[in-house]
């Protein structure tokens, strides 16, 4: 995935991928984000991680500027922005798909491998299959729109909205709340 010369690997992908508007990406770069909402939805009530409220926090307003940062945009630039080459599709979709498959699991991994090493308060939530569930296909559908879009801000958009929504209105877990 990573060239011989990283900096000339992260100049041409990660950031030309920042460079490149959303609203430029294809209207198929965004197809996969209603079957992730299906996906979350269902799993996320179904296990018990999602449930309707209001996030009553006197940073709440400041908190989906804060979701953008983190997890959303450093989280997108190194698992879509450096571990899947922006011009992927150009080898073809078994490579493409390969990347996002490779991505992806590198993303659902790293979730209990950060609750163990980082925030053993998360351990419960990070180590949760169902929430792991609700992980991989983030990562699928944020892997599918960086490939399709090869715009890093398609997959960061997704990525806070469904943070977003789940601190804010699902009682998502708000690790930012927690430090």
């Amino acid at each position: 995935m990573i060239s011989a010369n990283p900096g000339r690997y992260l100049s041409n992908n990660l950031a030309q991928s920042l460079l490149t508007s959303p609203f430029q990406a294809p209207l198929k770069a965004w197809a996969l984000v209603p079957v992730f909402a299906i996906i979350a939805v269902s799993v996320g009530f179904g296990a018990g991680l999602f449930r309707f409220g209001w996030l009553d926090s006197p940073i709440t307003p400041v908190l989906p500027i804060l979701l953008f940062v983190f997890p959303s945009l450093l989280e997108e630039a190194f698992f879509r922005g450096v571990l899947i080459p922006r011009n992927i599709l150009a080898s073809g979709h078994a490579k493409a798909a390969w990347s996002v498959a490779v991505s992806t699991l590198v993303f659902v991994v790293w979730h209990p491998l950060n609750a163990l090493a980082f925030n053993p308060t998360a351990i419960p939530l990070f180590l949760n299959p169902w929430f792991l569930v609700i992980v991989g296909a983030m990562g699928v559908t944020c892997g599918y729109a960086y490939v399709l879009s090869r715009s890093i801000w398609v997959p960061v958009i997704i990525h806070w909205a469904a943070v977003t929504v789940w601190v804010l209105f699902l009682g998502g877990r708000n690790l930012v709340l927690e430090l």
